[in-house]
């Protein structure tokens, strides 16, 4: 019994299995391309043909490829037509699809994937179907007309080179006719070589425009780099046919087509659809029910061309690599200090104090170096002077002579010196402190332009979803499954968003400005930035064993006592004060010596007579004689002040004052800087606690975002709601960025106030922080 009934469970199950037995379905794609140059968008019609069909249809594809050669190209379809195997033929290139509208019958149902009457003109709208039995195609979602007209407006374009794909030439397309009915630019039209140096030697110099009728597929990737990077060297803008990925690899420009030829697989996917339930292709819809014509801009070449697209153009536009540049000079955050270091003119000025305070020092020491001087000197006298003179002066006198001093013994010239030591070492502290200022001014405006320039990232994504949104409520119009409303939300949302994205330009402008004038370079100039990665900065600069120590409130207690004695011993504005101390110490005692030390020098004078002109006839005395003999005398001299009027004492008062000041100022300052270290721990525990929360909240708005996405494309729920969710996982993106470059900026901050960037130490010199600070915690607890 149960033998049977085993039996026919197994009948029904193999009766229903024929029944719902999947069909075969044969589907050939031909390829211009060779096999390993198979282009995306083609790529992906098997994909989508699989999506759509798979669970129906047992699927068996043939995929044949031509190498872009004609020739071969009409061989491989004859033997399709011939072979009628395939239930479908697909030609999925420009060549095959030409050649296939050329036919006039079709054995079996032909599918031409990309047509191309209408790059010219506006006139394939009023075609709605092929009418032609067992045909079909896909109207191309190019124009080249509405590409010309929008370029010719980009920085007054008179004379555009036109670069032709070879393929035009095969499809007998005459592209000249078409560029030649605009008589307001001239044309120089060149063809695709197969190398793209020698094709980009064929440009004309006094073209001011390039446009590329070609995917480029010939040449290598890096050859395309190669090939744009040409055309920006010479200043003149490019417009590229397709927008991927023609822009990713140096297009000036380029209107969006990646998306409208992802459209092509799933309209072939549907046809083949329809040809499989027995529906005539000739039928078909041939148009694209949307076509989405965004102009793409690639800023990082218009800033290296120097061709600006005037306002109207900018706004209407998607721009890409906003505040990325390939032209200027190479900075990182390590270089900026270093140029900031060598280049800042506060810290110039500091340093040349240094100097002037040094020779300030030297002019000390000269007041106990021997002091020589040399005269000469010519007197003339009256007659009666002459003659009284005894025949030792003439009308004129003429001698020379010499003087030397050494000071021995002076109490206020050795105070001198010890306190202009004092103050030179107070400056070189002066110039320390100006250095650690600098540092802070680089990195703080460093980071500041590392946040505009991710905040500009964030506002392009944004700018291109609420497009893509638009692009999308526009579709659904177009189909009946929505109404305008949706329309006019997005385009409002968009023109909001790309007013944040403009904003945020202007202030990285701003911000570059700030930090060319810190470097002291030309405040115009551009410059490129080398490391750009948030989580690198994050890795090299803080050192991840703080992380628990700071997370940890019995551990920050202790890193808070430890970092205001580390403070406390290095901060220079705590040295310049107690060197400052010194030096009034030194002046006190110095007033109080003077109340009883001399001052000793010794003197000597030197005079010897040259000549005497007209001498008196001297009286006839016996034994008197006038000759010209040298004299010379050496004294040492002594002094001490008795009474200046209780001048001394009152300098004793005054300097005993300003010693007592001095100890005030210097307690003051202890505590302002404990006060300030602390604080600024407290405040880099703070931002350390907001980029993990506020990374969390990224994240699970990044995955509300995607569910309510979702919901909106299945119409469960309204606008609005996808609005909020994307508008606060944009929030939640930005919160995110600001909050961690706030935290290595508060960083900064931290070390700043410790008087030492260990951020910037190397890695011995960071081991060497966290030995002594668990030396410190072991005997601390």
């Amino acid at each position: 019994m149960l033998q049977k009934r085993i039996a026919l469970v197994i009948g029904i199950f193999l009766m229903f299995g024929s029944l719902y037995a999947q069909k075969d379905l044969n589907i050939t794609i031909v390829y211009d391309r060779n096999e390993a140059d198979k282009m995306e968008f083609q790529g992906s019609i098997q994909g989508e043909i699989e999506s759509l069909l798979g669970q129906e249809y047992s699927l068996h594809f043939n995929e044949l490829f031509t190498g872009g050669d004609l020739t071969k190209s009409k061989a491989i379809l004859a033997d399709v037509y011939e072979d009628k195997s395939s239930d479908v033929l697909i030609g999925a290139g420009l060549i095959t699809s030409k050649l296939l509208s050329e036919r006039s019958s079709y054995p079996i149902p032909t599918i031409a994937a990309i047509n191309l009457d209408n790059l010219f003109t506006d006139d394939f709208k009023k075609v709605e179907t092929s009418s032609i039995d067992n045909f079909t195609y896909i109207q191309s979602p190019f124009n080249i007309k509405k590409d010309i007209e929008v370029f010719s407006q980009i920085g007054g374009v008179k004379k555009v080179a036109v670069l032709v794909d070879l393929a035009f030439e095969y499809l007998d397309y005459n592209v000249e006719q078409y560029f030649l009915s605009d008589t307001s630019i001239q044309y120089d039209f060149i063809p695709i070589k197969q190398g793209s140096q020698e094709t980009l030697d064929l440009i004309s110099e006094d073209v001011d425009a390039v446009y590329i009728l070609s995917s480029l597929a010939e040449y290598s990737p890096v050859e395309v780099s190669t090939f744009f990077s040409g055309i920006a060297a010479r200043n003149i803008p490019s417009l590229a046919l397709l927008d991927y990925p023609s822009i990713d690899l140096g297009a000036y420009a380029a209107f969006s087509s990646k998306q409208n030829l992802q459209k092509i697989p799933r309209r072939i996917a549907i046809y083949i659809s329809r040809i499989a339930e027995g529906k005539n292709p000739k039928d078909f819809e041939v148009n694209m029910e949307s076509v989405s014509r965004q102009l793409i801009i690639n800023m990082e070449v218009v800033n290296k061309t120097g061709v600006y697209p005037n306002w109207t153009i900018l706004d209407n536009a998607l721009l890409v690599n906003v505040g990325k540049s390939s032209v200027g000079r190479e900075l990182s955050l390590k270089s900026a200090i270093a140029e900031g270091l060598e280049n800042n003119l506060s810290y110039q000025i500091a340093k040349k104090q240094t100097q002037l305070v040094e020779q300030d020092v030297k002019l000390a020491k000269s007041n106990y170096l021997p002091q020589l001087d040399v005269s000469s000197s010519g007197l003339f006298l009256d007659e009666q002077t002459v003659s009284s003179s005894f025949g030792s002066r003439g009308e004129f006198n003429w001698s020379a002579g010499a003087s030397f001093s050494q000071l021995i013994l002076s109490e206020p010239a050795l105070a001198n010196i010890s306190i202009q030591k004092l103050l030179k070492e107070s400056q070189e502290r002066a110039q320390q402190q100006t250095e650690l200022d600098v540092v802070l001014d680089v990195v703080s405006v460093w980071f500041s332009y590392q946040q505009l320039l991710a905040l500009i990232q964030l506002n392009d994504e944004n700018v291109k979803l609420k497009n893509q949104n638009l692009i999308i409520a526009r579709d659904k119009v177009k189909v009946g499954y929505s109404g305008e409303s949706d329309v006019y939300r997005w385009e409002t949302e968009l023109a909001l968003a790309k007013t944040d994205f403009n904003s945020s330009e202007a202030q990285l402008k701003s911000v570059q400005y700030q930090l060319n004038q810190i470097l002291n370079r030309p405040v115009d100039e551009d410059f490129v930035v080398v490391e750009a990665d948030k989580e690198d900065y994050l890795n090299q600069l803080f050192d991840a064993r703080l992380s628990s120590i700071i997370e940890n409130p019995g551990t920050l207690k202790l890193l808070s006592d430890f970092l205001a004695d580390e403070a406390h011993a290095n901060m220079p504005e705590l040295k310049q004060i107690e060197l400052s101390l010194q030096a009034q110490q030194r002046m006190l005692k110095s007033n109080k010596r003077a109340m009883y030390m001399p001052s000793v020098a010794f003197v000597a004078n030197y005079d010897y007579p040259i000549s005497i002109v007209n001498a008196a006839t001297p009286p006839p005395i016996p034994g008197l004689e006038f000759t010209l003999n040298p004299t010379w005398n050496a004294s040492f001299v002594a002094s001490i002040p008795i009474f200046t009027g209780n001048s001394r004492r009152q300098q004793i008062k005054k300097s005993e004052l300003s010693v007592y000041q001095l100890e005030d100022q210097q307690q003051d300052l202890k505590n302002k800087l404990e006060l300030q270290v602390r604080s600024n721990l407290e405040m880099l525990q703070t931002s350390l606690r907001n980029v993990q929360l506020n990374n969390k909240a990224a994240d699970s708005a990044k995955n509300n975002v995607d569910i309510v996405q979702d919901l909106y494309n299945e119409g469960q729920i309204n606008i609005t709601t996808l609005i909020d969710a994307q508008n606060a996982y944009f929030s939640a993106e930005i919160n995110a960025t600001n909050s961690l470059y706030t935290f290595l900026t508060d960083l900064f901050v931290l070390e700043r106030s410790t008087g030492k960037y260990l951020s910037l130490g190397t890695e011995e010199q960071r081991n060497d922080f966290i030995s002594r600070f668990l030396v410190y915690k072991s005997n601390n607890q």
